[in-house]
């Protein structure tokens, strides 16, 4: 947490405006699916109740997505560090995208790939049971409308009920693991 910047530091390092509404989109490199209709439509959503879209261009596409000229890309690494920049996240639901959700507390909309291999859907839903966070697969326009419309409503009610997520499994199940050797060894 302490290696994240705060919302003015991070939209000071990425050039933007401090008092603009800002929706950071990383629905990833699209080489496996293509993202730019999916896309194309959430940013006509997004920009429609007054946000700035912020694109995220993944390192590894083989083919960036035709951008609108109001849309800003930027592409820095690691994204976690500047997720308090923005107000909303819309983008895949891949494991390290949902880990860094859940550390920001950003409200998202998860659009799950699922030409993929890991269960991006069954991620996002866990995710969702937790965070605020919507899933939705947003292939048609009503799609898409309602869920940047439970996205709106999940920022506006989250910004008074942020919870703590614990995220430390790895250390918990170290101490587990330490426990049951040394218990084995008091047989």
């Amino acid at each position: 947490d302490d290696e994240l910047l705060s919302r003015d530091a991070a939209r000071a390092a990425l050039g933007l405006d401090r008092d603009r509404r800002y929706a950071l989109f990383s629905l990833g490199p699209g080489n496996l699916k293509d993202v730019r209709r999916i896309g194309l439509g959430l940013i006509d959503e997004v920009k429609e109740r007054g946000y700035t879209v912020v694109w995220a261009q993944a390192p590894i596409s083989v083919r960036d997505v035709e951008l609108p000229a109001d849309v800003t890309p930027i592409s820095v690494y690691p994204l976690v560090r500047y997720l308090h920049a923005f107000d909303v996240y819309i983008g895949a639901a891949g494991y390290n995208s949902c880990c860094e959700v859940l550390q920001s507390g950003l409200p998202a909309l998860f659009v799950p790939n699922t030409l993929v291999s890991d269960d991006q859907a069954r991620r996002a839903a866990l995710v969702a049971e937790t965070a605020p966070a919507v899933v939705s697969t947003c292939e048609s326009a009503e799609q898409r409308e309602r869920a940047v419309n439970h996205l709106m409503e999940l920022r506006d009610s989250s910004r008074s009920r942020r919870q703590a997520i614990d995220l430390g499994g790895a250390q918990h199940a170290a101490d587990e693991i330490l426990a049951l050797i040394g218990a084995d060894k008091g047989r």
